[in-house]
């Protein structure tokens, strides 16, 4: 009875099945396969934690950069610098029309001149005055009181002279200034080391306010990269990172100097720059991609 039992059993369980593979798409047969035996390695990192080891994407750039605009409406004289050229530090690179502001300035020093004169001759004027009074001054007793009056009167009246012929000397001066900065500012000269990147107008052009003349890249490099947020921790002012220039086979060796006060809020990113201490990356040219790796000092 029980070996009945058992074999009914066996052919509902067969029922079964048989009814499953029947309710199957007829072209597919059903798989039967043993669960697959999935082996987990202690001793290996989670994709994220290898993921954030992974080397930071640097690209290189100049440390500044700047345009040089015209100061004034002006029609340019020089311009004698091309694109790649390298300018020094306080080295002229274009010249303005000046012939206008150099007459405006000999007038204004002829002004200065005559007004300086004028000056002189008024303190003399006063110190005159000043002992004719105090001349007076001791004869009051033998002299008129009107006639004391009139030479106190006189010694204001040369002192007044006297503030009003400083007040025209400094006018005077301040417009000697004004033109000497004209002439000065239209020198365009190169705030710091660098290469000309680009080169808006030619000589001859005549320019307006603002309008710009070429564009300086310093010499000095700095790495721009972006840390994820997992890592920046280390990341902090003055921390040592190496870049790797593979393509070029490159590397050097730099550290942090600016440091975005936020965390980009699509990419998770932390944007920060480095200072390259190697002056033989001078060579490699703006844009190119390294990689960047935090390291111990």
């Amino acid at each position: 009875m029980k070996r009945d039992g058992l074999r009914a059993a066996r052919r509902l369980a067969w029922g079964f099945a048989l009814a499953a593979f029947v309710a199957c798409d007829p072209g597919e047969a059903p798989e039967v396969t043993e669960p697959r035996r999935v082996d987990v390695r202690t001793d290996e990192a989670p994709a994220s934690a290898a993921v954030s080891a992974e080397a930071m994407v640097g690209v290189l750039v100049p440390e500044a950069e700047v345009v040089l605009t015209a100061p004034e409406f002006a029609r340019l004289e020089r311009l004698d610098v091309q694109v790649g050229d390298h300018v020094r530090e306080g080295e002229v690179i274009a010249a303005l029309d000046v012939r206008e502001e150099r007459h405006e300035l000999a007038a204004a020093t002829a002004s200065w001149e005559a007004s300086k004169a004028e000056l002189e001759r008024l303190e003399l004027e006063l110190q005159k005055a000043r002992e004719t009074r105090s001349d007076t001054e001791q004869l009051e007793g033998v002299v008129s009181g009107a006639e004391l009056r009139e030479h106190r009167y006189a010694e204001r009246l040369a002192a007044a002279r006297k503030r009003s012929a400083s007040a025209s000397l400094r006018q005077q001066r301040s417009t000697v200034e004004d033109a000497t900065a004209k002439i000065v500012e239209a020198q365009l000269r190169a705030p710091f080391a660098g290469a000309i990147s680009r080169r808006y107008v030619d000589a001859g052009a005549t320019l307006e306010l603002g309008k710009p003349v070429v564009q300086l890249i310093s010499d000095a490099r700095v790495v721009r990269f972006a840390v994820p947020e997992e890592r920046s921790e280390a990341l902090r002012l003055g921390a040592a990172v190496r870049v790797k220039f593979v393509d070029e086979g490159l590397k050097a060796m730099g550290e942090v100097t600016a440091i975005a006060p936020e965390i980009d809020a699509g990419t998770r990113l932390v944007f920060a720059e480095a200072r390259l201490e190697d002056e033989s990356l001078a060579a490699l040219r703006v844009g190119a991609v390294g990689e960047v790796d935090f390291v111990e000092k």
